[in-house]
């Protein structure tokens, strides 16, 4: 009778940081996660979320809607929280416990306006090589707040961060705000996925004849991007990783996941 008591309460009162409940952070970075609009709750992470929410019933879920800054600060000190699109083991999150591969992507490319993107391929080639031109002082460069690049990350660091030509973009919709900046010729690229363009194309109409362009990097060429739903390097977060592990195989045989990912990656994406 004692035995079946323990269980009883350890049912109806989980033991403290045991992943009884997904407490997911999602910030606000069409087309990972649309906010408003035509397409409100159709980005590719919010329909993974959605998907693991109906796959893992028996956990409690949790919604955080939170600045990308304030999800890295909570995750790196080791507060409760999953984000649901991050890329697979990168260095500068390295920490992080990891679910199985979700989904894959297609290289990062640069996004330029026109004129910038011609006068690129003239000195840099086409495909970009990325380390030459981020050391160009003549190219003025942009990355969302919190934004990473994966292995393209180190280039960055070397050769932009901290100089007269890089600028951080920041605000809740500083993805958005960024192409419009791009367009504008206030900054001459970024780096990012061609999906990007393709949101952006898609729901700001424009009467102006200025393009986007996408460019694909030399150093990048040819290699996916392994995505995968990182959590808090702590015990909550590894078992959370391995609680979310169980629905990997349905998430990427979803009807619904497979859709949002063939419309903003495109159907030739990597599988």
């Amino acid at each position: 009778m004692l035995a079946l008591a323990n269980k009883a309460h350890a049912l109806t009162h989980p033991e403290p940081g045991k992943p009884h409940e997904i407490i997911w952070g999602i910030n606000v970075a069409p087309p990972f996660h649309i906010a408003n609009g035509d397409y409100e709750g159709e980005g590719i992470c919010d329909v993974l979320v959605d998907v693991m929410q109906d796959q893992l019933p028996q956990l409690s879920h949790h919604i955080r809607r939170l600045p990308a800054r304030r999800i890295t600060l909570l995750m790196k000190r080791e507060k409760n929280l999953c984000f649901p699109c991050l890329i697979k083991r990168s260095s500068y999150n390295a920490e992080f416990n990891y679910t199985e591969t979700t989904h894959k992507y297609p290289p990062h490319g640069i996004l330029a306006h026109t004129k910038a993107a011609k006068h690129i391929i003239d000195r840099y080639g086409n495909p970009v090589s990325f380390e030459a031109l981020a050391q160009d002082t003549d190219f003025r460069f942009a990355q969302p707040i919190e934004r990473r690049y994966g292995q393209l990350q180190p280039l960055l660091d070397k050769h932009l961060i901290g100089q007269s030509h890089y600028r951080i973009v920041t605000g809740d919709d500083a993805q958005v705000n960024l192409m419009t900046m791009l367009l504008s010729q206030r900054v001459d690229y970024t780096i990012d996925y061609e999906m990007i363009k393709r949101y952006y194309d898609t729901t700001h109409q424009r009467s102006s004849q200025e393009q986007l362009v996408f460019l694909p990097i030399k150093e990048s060429q040819g290699q996916s991007i392994e995505g995968a739903i990182g959590c808090s390097n702590n015990d909550w977060g590894r078992q959370a990783a391995a609680s979310l592990n169980a629905a990997i195989s349905d998430l990427q045989n979803n009807e619904a996941f497979q859709q949002a990912l063939d419309v903003w990656l495109g159907k030739n994406r990597p599988k």
